[in-house]
Parts: structure tokens; C-alpha cells; sequence
């Protein structure tokens, strides 16, 4: 996969996307939240203008002699006027300097009391308290009229009456949410899509290379494998020859060993350049599993490992290149040997993927891991650190298995060590 992390992911296109997205998604949080202080506001305005047009009304109709002195009034008052304001108020009251209940109608007069100013519950309906003080009333001719002191309208405003405000707010909220999900889903896929991107056109890029080395590799190896054979044959018979404690036998030895290394890595070439056409057949994968490892055996046995197979099932059939898998597995476990130190194992285990029409195989070796190495480096032509290693082996092998429509991959296994997981589509 593309990596979107580190410097590399700040300094691509990628990163700069992401930085848009977050800010616009900011942006758009911040905006809402800004909108969901102010309608909350507006909800408040609104909830106290109507208070006070309510209280304004009731106090008009307490205007003359004998009425905004007199609690009896009040109180006829609140009877005839309540029922054309019971749509907005829930309670309505009036109170002296003190705080008493003078007059009351729709609620208690001690419930009422101990109410304060602002958001309330009242007998499980939410309110908006509010408190009107009586304007003194107007002195016309005469002598100055008894006034109130200190008496206030008391009312209990239904906060029903301004939802519409608050379902705005919240309407802004989840428009806000979902244009965010919205974004980041859309960002999600784009940047997924530009990572498949990326890949194809690596992939791409690395077949072109590949193929441009393959073909320099077969021209080579044909031209370096008759008068290397040449070169072998005749060091052999000078070896032949010679007296067995002669001082050039030694350096004759090395040269034929140097020459069948060379052989070795010229045939690895053919095959990378040309691999053989795979001859498709049905098998018992175990029954293949079993023949390779009696294959290793002496190996197995010289290097003190104890090799493992693992398997749920009395028999896996396959549709695939017998012949191709046999040099993947030997490939596998070759390098498995040279990464398990003496007197651990190397297990394999095989099966089926639940849910899925595959056949999974895993090699996993008891050695020191990848030690924090790309995965993918393993699998490129000439990337070895043996001595006598072509550096072909996995990069044949994953071509094999790629093109028998399965996929070949390097991790590091949990408990140490490097797990080697071949994946191929099983036979209905």
C-alpha cells in the first residue's frame, strides 16, 4: 500500500488534500457551532419578547382606580385573560417585594416561589421564568392613588413555543455532521483511489524495468552459458588430469564452484526472463508438501531443524501448476534454513480461508524477522544478503504464483521470526 504517513505522506499531494479537507471540515464545525450559540440566543430573545408582550397586555387591563392595588383583582384577572395566553404560559403570578404569591393561576403558589429566573421544570413541562416589575400608574388629576411597591409579574413562558428556533439549531447541527461525514468519506475513497493509483503505476513502472531486464538477462544468459559450460568442462578434466595433492587442484576447485554458482544464476535469469508456461493440473497440495519436504530432508537434517506441517485437512485438491508450486515451496524453505538458527523449526501450515474459495499456505521460520526491512524489497531481482544467493528466488517465485492468479507476501510473525503466506484460489 502507499504509505500516507511520515514526511513522505506531508510532502505529497496527498498531505496537502488532507490539510483542505480538515480545515473545510473545521470550518464547517466551527460555523455550526457558531449558529447553534447564536439560534440558542435568538430562542432566549424570543421567549422574553413574548414574555413581556404578554406581561404588557395583562398589566394594560389592570389599569384603573381600585385594580393594581388590589390582589382580588389580580387574580379575576388571571382567570378571564389566562385561557388566550395558555398556548404560550404555563403559569402565571403575582408577587410582592418579598417574593409572596399574591395571585396565581396554573400553578402553586410554593412551587411558584422557589422558582428562579431563567430555564426551569415545571410539573414536568420545560419553562422560561420570567420576572416583569409593575410600572407605577399614571397620576391623572387628584389626589396620588395608593401604588405597589416592589410587585412583579411572575410568568411561566412554554419553551414549546420557541422549538421552531431550536430545531433550526439543530437542523444546522446534523446539515453540519453530515456534510463532515460526507467530506471525510468522500476524502477517504479519493485518497484510497490515488493509493491504488500509485501502486498500479509503481507496479507498472517496475514491469517495464523488469521486462527491459529480462530481456538483457536472457540475451546474457545465452551468451555466457556455452562458454561458461566450456570453461567448467575444462577445468574438470585439468582436475582429472593432475595428481589429487597437486597445489593448483584448490584453486581449480574453486573455479569449477565459482562456475556452478554462475550456472545457477544464469538459469535463475532464464527463468525470471522466460518463465515456463504453466501446465495446469489437478492435486492434492498436502501430497505436494509432503514430496518437498522429503526433497529437504538432508537439508533439514545437516542444518539440526525440525520441519512442521500443520493442516486441519486430509486433503487439499487444487487446480494449479504442480511443477511451479514444487520450486515456490523449495525456494520458501531454502530460505527458511538459511534463517533458522540450528535446533529450532520451520512450520508450514495449510488450509482454507473460511468464507473464501482459497488455499492459504504459511512458512513460518524461527529466525530474527525482516528487522524492520520492506516487505517488497525481499521480493526484487538481485536483493539478497547471502554470499551465494542469486537474489532471484522470491522474485521468481512470486511471478509463478502471480501467474497462476495468486499472491505471494513477506511479515514479520508476532512471536519473531519471518512468515512467508502463499495464497492460491482452491478447486470448486
Amino acid at each position: 500500500m502507499t504509505d500516507f504517513t511520515g514526511e513522505g505522506f506531508r510532502k505529497s499531494p496527498a498531505g496537502a488534500f488532507l490539510a483542505i479537507v480538515g480545515s473545510v471540515c473545521l470550518a464547517l464545525a466551527v460555523s455550526a457551532g457558531y449558529s447553534y450559540i447564536t439560534l440558542s440566543r435568538l430562542r432566549v430573545e424570543y421567549l422574553l419578547n413574548r414574555g413581556h408582550e404578554i406581561a404588557s397586555a395583562i398589566e394594560l387591563e389592570a389599569r384603573g382606580p381600585g385594580r393594581r392595588n388590589n390582589p382580588d383583582f389580580w387574580q379575576n384577572l388571571f382567570e378571564e385573560s389566562f385561557q388566550g395566553y395558555e398556548d404560550s404560559i404555563r403559569f402565571v403570578a403575582l408577587t410582592d417585594a418579598t417574593g409572596k404569591i399574591l395571585a396565581t393561576k396554573g400553578g402553586l403558589p410554593g412551587t411558584l416561589s422557589r422558582l428562579s429566573a431563567g430555564f426551569a421544570s415545571y410539573d414536568g413541562i420545560s419553562v422560561y421564568v420570567l420576572d416583569v416589575p409593575l410600572m407605577p400608574g399614571r397620576q391623572t388629576m387628584g389626589p396620588i392613588p395608593h401604588q405597589p411597591s416592589g410587585w412583579r409579574l411572575r410568568l411561566g413562558l412554554k419553551t414549546s413555543a420557541a422549538d421552531f428556533i431550536r430545531r433550526q439549531a439543530l437542523a444546522q447541527i446534523l446539515i453540519a455532521a453530515a456534510a463532515i461525514a460526507t467530506l471525510l468519506v468522500l476524502a477517504y475513497f479519493l485518497l484510497h483511489t490515488l493509493g491504488r493509483f500509485l501502486q498500479l503505476k509503481a507496479r507498472e513502472e517496475s514491469e517495464r524495468r523488469l521486462r527491459a531486464l529480462g530481456t538483457m538477462a536472457a540475451t546474457l544468459a545465452h551468451e555466457i552459458r556455452n562458454p561458461l559450460g566450456a570453461m567448467k568442462g575444462l577445468t574438470q578434466l585439468a582436475q582429472e588430469e593432475l595428481p589429487v595433492g597437486h597445489r593448483a587442484q584448490e584453486s581449480l576447485k574453486t573455479i569449477v564452484s565459482e562456475s556452478e554458482r554462475l550456472e545457477r544464476l544464469v538459469t535463475d535469469l532464464l527463468t525470471f526472463a522466460r518463465p515456463p508456461h504453466p501446465q495446469i493440473s489437478r492435486f492434492d497440495l498436502l501430497k505436494l508438501v509432503d514430496r518437498v519436504r522429503n526433497l529437504m530432508q538432508p537439508k533439514f537434517e545437516s542444518a539440526g531443524i525440525t520441519f512442521y506441517v500443520v493442516s486441519d485437512a486430509e486433503s487439499l485438491l487444487i487446480d494449479s501448476d504442480e511443477n511451479g508450486l514444487c520450486q515456490v515451496l523449495l525456494n520458501i524453505l531454502l530460505n527458511a534454513v538459511e534463517a533458522t538458527p540450528r535446533g529450532l523449526a520451520i512450520t508450514v501450515n495449510i488450509g482454507r480461508i473460511r468464507g473464501s474459495r482459497e488455499l492459504v499456505l504459511e512458512v513460518d521460520d524461527s529466525g530474527s524477522g525482516l528487522e524492520n526491512r520492506d516487505p517488497e524489497e525481499f521480493f526484487q531481482p538481485f536483493a539478497t544478503s547471502k554470499v551465494q544467493g542469486t537474489g532471484l528466488g522470491l522474485a521468481i517465485s512470486r511471478q509463478i504464483i502471480e501467474g497462476l492468479s495468486g499472491t505471494l507476501t513477506l511479515e514479520n510473525r508476532p512471536g519473531g521470526g519471518a512468515r512467508c503466506t502463499l495464497k492460491l484460489p482452491s478447486s470448486p
